[in-house]
């Protein structure tokens, strides 16, 4: 009885102790969001009264137009709830800066051209001319194509096993066998990777966070069976036995509908990969525009259109007055960077801005952390 009793006391305890966590964590996110709602919005010195969207902007551009802090455009954008997707914004929408109760506000004053369908209630807008939050051209790539698996992930995925005329490598045009596609599939399309770099911890440097699949190229099942048959329509690099396939996702529509936002992480994270590493080996320098991955993902709560300041590592100086002591100084933030996808426990970003070159290992935080 007094073992049962134990147990009991200790299962108590456990289930106290996780809930005190969990009770922790989320007053810690009522804080953070709190601390964003309680944010005097900084206009940007010089920002125009009111602007006309053009072909080529993205909403980051725009935003960046009328405030100091980009990520803030939740707070000032004034929707028009009667519209279907009031965050869009298309070329030729007037933006016109306003202030009610005395709280500045963006609120779209006339609409550009677009395929609009009016009923009684709601007026529906096509949304295939909106302009993107960053620049499609950019992370089109990442979010259809390299994707982080997590660590088994791969080795369980169908491979390749040989290919038409018993060749050592295919490309475009030529068939591969391939074992583990369901006999019930109804998958027709599939996307071929090999395994790339593994990204560890950057504290625990044995805890594996994922690996990146590296695109190689697409093909349509020609034939069912054990092995399948896959006819490849496009290569990018030599296709290899022991390659993977994947079924290519329903629709493959690439996604910038996110809006940007100050991150919710509490905690620091920090830049360990370089996505341009895997066509010029050796890179570790970042700057703007790059696509990189951080170590934040779904499983932190990290969402696409979430916004991280990157800092530079404060130098280690000699101390003036005493020969044998060095200080460190502190960090400074160098510019930030913008979720665009996100895995389990990492995620592609890219960044937005960089005062000076980024490397790799470079702190990212909430700017939320800051302020």
């Amino acid at each position: 009885m007094k073992n049962n009793n134990k147990l009991l006391s200790h299962t108590t305890h456990s289930r106290t102790l996780a809930f005190t966590q969990t009770l922790a964590v989320l007053l810690l996110m009522t804080i953070l969001f709190v601390s964003a709602e309680a944010q005097k919005i900084e206009l940007k010195p010089g920002h125009p009264q009111e602007y006309t969207v053009v072909k080529g902007d993205t909403l980051w551009d725009i935003a960046g137009k009328f405030l100091d802090k980009p990520w803030y455009w939740p707070e000032i954008w004034k929707v028009n709830q009667q519209i279907k997707d009031p965050h869009w914004i298309y070329p030729g929408d007037v933006l016109t800066l306003v202030y009610i109760d005395g709280k500045p506000y963006i609120t779209r004053n006339k609409y550009g051209k677009r395929t609009v369908r009016l009923s009684p209630e709601t007026r529906v807008e096509n949304l295939d001319q909106a302009i993107p939050t960053i620049p499609l051209d950019i992370i089109a790539p990442y979010l259809s194509q390299n994707r982080i698996l997590n660590a088994g992930e791969y080795s369980n995925l169908p491979y390749i096993v040989g290919m038409t005329d018993n060749r050592m490598s295919a490309g475009a045009g030529d068939s591969i066998y391939v074992m583990g596609i369901p006999p019930e599939t109804n998958d027709v399309t599939f996307s071929i990777y090999r395994q790339g770099d593994a990204y560890k911890n950057p504290v625990n440097k044995n805890e594996i966070l994922g690996y990146e699949a590296l695109y190689l190229g697409d093909g349509t099942l020609d034939k069912k069976g054990s092995p399948a048959t896959i006819y490849i329509e496009k290569s990018r690099a030599e296709i290899l036995n022991a390659h993977r396939v994947i079924p290519v996702t329903k629709g493959g529509i690439v996604d910038a509908s996110f809006i940007p936002k100050a991150s919710l992480l509490s905690r620091p994270a920090s830049i360990i990969g370089v996505l341009t590493a895997g066509t010029h080996p050796g890179v570790h320098m970042v700057g703007a525009l790059d696509v990189v991955i951080i170590d934040a993902g779904k499983k932190d709560g990290t969402e696409a259109g979430d916004v991280f300041n990157i800092y530079k590592k404060g130098a280690t100086v000699k101390d003036p007055l005493f020969a044998r002591k060095t200080i460190n100084l502190p960090n400074e933030v160098n510019g930030n960077l913008m979720v665009f996808r996100t895995f389990n426990r990492l995620s592609y970003a890219i960044v937005m801005d960089a005062q000076s070159d980024l490397r790799i290992g470079d702190v990212i935080k909430s700017p939320l952390l800051e302020e």
